[in-house]
């Protein structure tokens, strides 16, 4: 559930801030966006106590040591990242002064209009966005590899996701 939201608000994200388009589609995005990111917060916070209440099983002998350290490190920075990402980006919109339709009434007015912290959380978003997008490519890089090419049961490890 949190990669079918993520691959689906990252592109809004990226399509909503284009030049040109139809104030209705841009609107539409934006509120898909804003909103989808508490989930997304949600459901890793949720993933992270499964993660410490039940150990994934050991990679298999055919990956080594630095590869198995590797994904660790990708799948810790991919965590962070997500959270950080989300926060930053319930802090741009509360601090920009925009509703978060669906989460106002729990969270609305955790942080008053700040433009200068608006803009920061803006900043750390987009970095975000590409930390994000660069630990995606090569995890979806590594999965490709695992599964069609080595054939090693990493692959099985996290499809069907669970």
């Amino acid at each position: 559930m949190t990669a079918l939201l993520v691959l689906s608000t990252l592109p809004a994200g990226l399509v909503m801030v284009q030049e040109g388009l139809s104030r209705p589609l841009q609107n539409g995005l934006f509120l898909y966006h804003k909103n989808i990111g508490p989930i997304v917060l949600i459901l890793v916070m949720l993933r992270l106590v499964l993660r410490v209440l039940k150990r994934p099983p050991p990679m298999p002998d055919s990956v080594s040591r630095p590869q198995a350290i590797a994904a660790g490190v990708v799948h810790a920075l991919l965590y962070l990242t997500l959270l950080l990402m989300a926060v930053s980006g319930i802090i741009r919109v509360q601090a920009g002064g925009y509703p978060m339709e669906f989460w106002d009434p729990l969270m609305g007015g955790l942080i008053g209009r700040d433009e200068t912290l608006a803009e920061a959380a803006s900043a750390f978003h987009a970095l975000c966005k590409t930390v994000l997008i660069v630990l995606l490519a090569g995890h979806v890089g590594a999965a490709m590899i695992h599964g069609l090419i080595k054939r090693d049961g990493v692959f099985s490890r996290m499809w069907p996701p669970v």
